[in-house]
């Protein structure tokens, strides 16, 4: 979702490849077609491979330095870096009690006190950014990669029921209301479900 909000964003062409992760039994298999570190997105342009999410966002930002990926304020893009950064590497609780099930609705929001602290601090997060940023998205008046690294966690607090100040919810409503995100979630609704992932919403 990241890289491909990211390479859309930037207005690159690219082709999807489906490995049917975690619907069909050798979709593991499939990823290590296309790289050895045997997890998505990958991105394949020419010889050059790329298998990071936040490092496709960057390659697509310099690809394309005019689309805006990070702002021109060099404060808030060392902003957006070090919150992208923290995302791609932490929350470790969130990810795994809270996967990403677009179209899913929870009817019982998972508590711990771990998920707590990750919930938290992403609201901490959002909340300090949002009151720095010139416009309504977490660095601009328009959607970053920092933005594109957060909207599964904006879809995964919709799905389990996370409560929202008026704030995060007007945040929420504006990303998840962007024509790529409304497309996002058409997509998903006319793919093959996660059943490991459906499991965990009763």
């Amino acid at each position: 979702m990241r890289a491909w909000l990211a390479l859309r964003l930037a207005g690159l062409p690219f082709k999807t490849f489906d490995v049917a992760m975690k619907s069909q039994p050798d979709w593991k298999e499939r990823i290590l077609q296309f790289s050895g570190a045997g997890k998505v997105p990958v991105l394949v342009d020419g010889a050059l491979t790329i298998h990071e999410s936040l490092a496709i966002c960057e390659y697509a930002h310099e690809l394309r330095p005019e689309a805006r990926l990070w702002p021109e304020d060099r404060a808030l893009r060392a902003r957006g870096r070090a919150i992208s950064c923290e995302m791609m590497s932490g929350f470790s609780t969130l990810r795994s009690l809270m996967p990403c099930n677009i179209r899913g609705r929870t009817q019982k929001t998972p508590s711990s006190p771990a998920l707590t602290k990750d919930v938290s601090r992403v609201l901490d997060i959002w909340e300090a950014s949002l009151a720095t940023s010139p416009g309504r998205f977490l660095l601009s008046d328009h959607l970053s990669i920092a933005d594109c690294m957060y909207a599964p966690v904006l879809f995964r607090f919709r799905t389990y029921g996370v409560s929202l100040t008026q704030n995060i919810r007007a945040y929420s409503e504006a990303v998840l209301s962007h024509p790529l995100l409304v497309e996002l979630q058409h997509i998903a609704s006319t793919t093959e479900a996660i059943a490991e992932y459906d499991a965990q919403l009763q």
